[in-house]
């Protein structure tokens, strides 16, 4: 009889203890919020999480992210009718500069923090439970609840991706409820019942439309969820005057082309005749625009004030939509040359030069720029390295902007004026890359050109090989001699590159032209960045539009189609020998880089290689340089092996190819 009452008092005693855990995982269960500004809730399975300020729903450009976010000042509750004993917050505890773990929320009784802050932990006894973010926003990956005991059997109310809002193009909205859950749906305002539609795929929405929906399961019903979708027509300008003409929030397109005039990371300045402005995100750094370019018109995005002036980017579900290649690759646009004294927020946005200009006052990103004709803020916005040298004088570019209706420059870049003949001479590109980082040498030796693209300069000597990164003022050819070049090196994306003095780089001296070295995918290595290689017999496929996979049956390996005017061929079904260049890339979020390949020309394996339009001297790029090609072959019966002279296609070489290359090179 004890045994039994001792059993009988073991199972009194473990039912009493039990516990269950509710997981809110964001990839199921979700708010209405996709910004964290303002209040959300989420109810799952009896408990219920509440934000003051934050998304339950988050979205970025417009695509959903898995996570919650807790806003900074918000204060967040979490409550169920059983007692609460344990809530896990797992958190992202940093993106890119910005930190979102666990040690934003204050310390309260109960709660731990990992001490790498993507664990919160909170242990206690409670019906309610409340958390502050004082100290920035959180962002959670999930959160799981120990309840004491059963909690009521409840299900979550669907959510709906993307969320209601203002649209400008139609919608696929997605419907999701816990897992296992059947969901009804209703869009002409009614309440949905166990008798309404069965949601089974996206919903197309084009016009302005109202979708209520409930989830069943296990004879349970949700509250019902709403969400309105209101679609607007996007409002079309002429240009850039207009478009900031429509004022602060506005969503529209311009119609004509700009031509862009400086890049910065995923900062493009374009103007046209009537005006300037920035325009900001992903999809135009995915473009790879370039100074000199051309936009075709049609493209547009949201409107705002960026340091003073008119910024085009996303906001919220409105992306940058419309934009496609440039039409035309033009010449860099240089900057136009000032003095401090020229430069005031009526120049907002204009790409300028101040010659012979000393830095000071530098904190941290502040600074003055000073020159004869006076002082300028700066302020390092596009957070370039700032000259730690005081005493000298710079050539600094940079964009002008303003804060605060008071001028200032952002610096792209600092030259530091330096005087050629007093520098130290190293003998070789070898001796160059064996000095310190950032000294400025001059190299003694002849080097020989390889290639040339817009920035892009790759030479070698017998010593090594590099690439030479930075404007110049003038345009070489493969196997050119260049005497007395200077400059410094610097690590990028975990490669050296040279940065050049540009005044050392004057005309060049024709000489043999550089073969590329043949080799094998499996043999390639970190220590042949920058060399020119050509890799026979590959087989390519498409990614996008600018990369492509590469495979010569001893490996794959990434290309990315950096250059201006040089294109893939179309004809994905042939092997090619494909020459270019070997660089470093760094994915993402990813710790190491790795290798990936820059082609200048595509070779069909048993055919000819595969002309570039305009191409006319083989150089991988079209410049008035093959214009001088035709007229020399016209003329004077040189370079009878012009890579591809006939450019209309009628079967012989005449003015008229000429007119057509022309024709190329302006984009007509």
């Amino acid at each position: 009889m004890k045994k039994l009452l001792s059993l009988m008092m073991v199972c009194l005693c473990a039912f009493g203890a039990m516990a269950g855990e509710v997981v809110f995982d964001p990839a199921v269960t979700r708010g209405t919020r996709t910004a964290a500004d303002g209040a959300d809730e989420m109810m799952f399975e009896g408990v219920t999480i509440k934000t003051t300020k934050g998304a339950f729903n988050p979205t970025t450009s417009g695509n959903v992210v898995n996570e919650y976010r807790f806003a900074k000042s918000s204060e967040t509750t979490i409550s169920c009718d059983s007692k609460i004993t344990k809530i896990v917050f797992d958190c992202i505890d940093k993106v890119g500069s910005s930190y979102y773990g666990g040690d934003g929320f204050a310390a309260m009784d109960g709660m731990t923090v990992s001490e790498d802050t993507k664990t919160v932990t909170w242990t206690g006894n409670a019906n309610e439970v409340k958390f502050t973010a004082s100290g920035h926003q959180v962002r959670a990956t999930k959160i799981t609840i120990t309840i004491d005991g059963e909690a009521t059997p409840t299900i979550g109310a669907p959510t709906f991706s993307p969320a209601g809002g203002t649209y400008y193009v139609a919608q696929n909205v997605e419907i999701k409820a816990a897992s296992g859950a059947t969901i009804y749906y209703t869009t002409d305002g009614s309440d949905p019942t166990t008798a309404s539609a069965v949601y089974s795929e996206p919903i197309n929405v084009a016009s302005t439309t109202t979708i209520k929906a409930i989830a069943t399961k296990d004879d349970l019903v949700s509250s019902v969820a709403s969400a309105t979708y209101t679609i607007e027509q996007i409002t079309t300008v002429n240009n850039i005057a207009e478009y900031v003409a429509l004022g602060s929030g506005a969503y529209a397109a311009i119609a004509n082309p700009v031509t862009v005039y400086f890049v910065k990371g995923q900062n493009v300045w374009v103007m046209d005749e009537s005006g300037r402005m920035c325009i900001y995100g992903k999809v135009v750094g995915n473009m790879n625009y370039k100074s000199g370019d051309v936009i075709p018109g049609g493209f547009g995005g949201y409107l705002k004030e960026y340091n003073g002036g008119p910024e085009m980017t996303f906001e919220g579900d409105q992306d940058l939509f419309g934009f496609q290649e440039a039409t035309i690759h033009g010449d860099a646009i240089a900057p136009e040359v000032v003095t401090t004294a020229n430069v005031s927020t009526d120049i907002w946005g204009h790409y300028v030069e101040i010659k012979k200009a000393t830095v000071s006052d530098v904190n941290n990103k502040n600074f003055n720029i000073n020159d004869a004709a006076g002082t300028l803020a700066g302020y390092n916005g596009m957070n370039i390295t700032l000259p730690t040298d005081l005493e000298v004088e710079y050539n600094i570019t940079g964009i002008v902007a303003s804060h605060n209706n008071n001028v200032q420059l952002l610096p792209s870049n600092f030259e530091k004026i330096i005087n050629i003949d007093d520098l130290s001479t190293v003998d070789n590109i070898a001796a160059l890359l064996a000095t310190a980082e950032g000294t400025d040498v001059k190299i003694s030796n002849p080097v020989t050109v390889v290639y040339q693209n817009g920035e892009n300069l790759y030479i070698q000597d017998e010593s090594a090989w590099t690439l030479v990164f930075g404007q110049l003022d003038n345009t070489y050819n493969n196997g050119d001699i260049l005497t007395g070049i200077a400059g410094s090196w610097k690590t990028y994306y975990q490669i050296i590159e040279m940065i050049p003095l540009a005044e050392s780089f004057g005309e060049a001296t024709p000489g043999t032209a550089v073969e590329p070295e043949v080799l094998a995918i499996e043999e390639l290595s970190t220590n042949l960045v920058h060399k020119f290689i050509k890799i026979d017999n590959c087989a390519m496929t498409k990614v996008d539009d600018v990369n492509y996979n590469l495979n010569d049956e001893t490996g794959d390996l990434t290309m990315y189609m950096k250059f201006n005017g040089v294109t893939a061929p179309e004809d994905l079904t042939a092997t090619y020998n494909v020459s270019g260049f070997l660089t470093l890339y760094k994915p993402k979020d990813a710790e190491t880089a790795i290798m990936e390949f820059y082609p200048v020309e595509f070779e069909k394996v048993g055919g000819e290689p595969q002309p570039v339009p305009g191409d006319v001297n083989g150089d991988g790029e079209v410049t008035g340089s093959d214009v001088t090609a035709l007229y020399n072959h016209i003329l004077f019966g040189q370079d009878t092996e012009i890579f591809n002279g006939d450019q209309n296609g009628d079967g012989e070489v005449t003015g008229s190819d000429v007119t057509a290359v022309y024709n190329i090179i302006l984009g007509l």
